[in-house]
């Protein structure tokens, strides 16, 4: 078998879900706004190499394309946080600038279902915001799982 094994990969209901006794997971939308802190929440990753996260974006009736938002902040130590960063390289300069990632909903009431993986092996922490933009009237709704995986 080749590739690394994680022994521990525990699935959380991070935000707009629940999970029973029995671990049935069940989506509970929340609405979002256009301010993050709104729905901002973190998770502990120490001792983890990897978080994956499942996100269900669906764009508010009469809406389209509206862009749901996503902000991460790091912590390697549990209490000071770094916005994500990201990179251009342009010849031998290379730039960095703060990460924003970002998805179009093209069509209204339309759910779409998205996986992101992050890793985490030097983290403590991570804290990650949602937010949309682009509404005229309906904001869209979220539900996110998150996966960790460590040996």
């Amino acid at each position: 078998m080749s590739g690394t094994y994680y022994a521990s990969q525990p699935l959380f209901p991070f935000i707009g879900a629940t999970k029973t006794v029995n671990g049935a997971i069940t989506l509970s939308p929340v609405t979002l706004t256009a301010t993050g802190a709104d729905n901002r929440t973190q998770i502990d990753v120490d001792g983890m190499q990897q978080l994956v996260l499942y996100i269900r974006y669906t764009v508010g009736s009469g809406e389209s394309s509206n862009v749901l938002t996503m902000l991460m902040d790091f912590s390697p130590d549990g209490t000071n946080f770094y916005q994500e960063a990201t990179e251009a390289v342009s010849t031998s300069t290379i730039t960095e600038y703060q990460a924003t990632r970002v998805f179009t909903g093209t069509s209204a009431s339309t759910a779409y279902s998205l996986r992101v993986a992050v890793p985490v092996a030097d983290l403590k922490k991570i804290r990650i915001a949602f937010s949309e933009t682009g509404v005229v009237t309906n904001f869209g709704t979220l539900s996110v799982l998150a996966v960790t995986s460590g040996q």
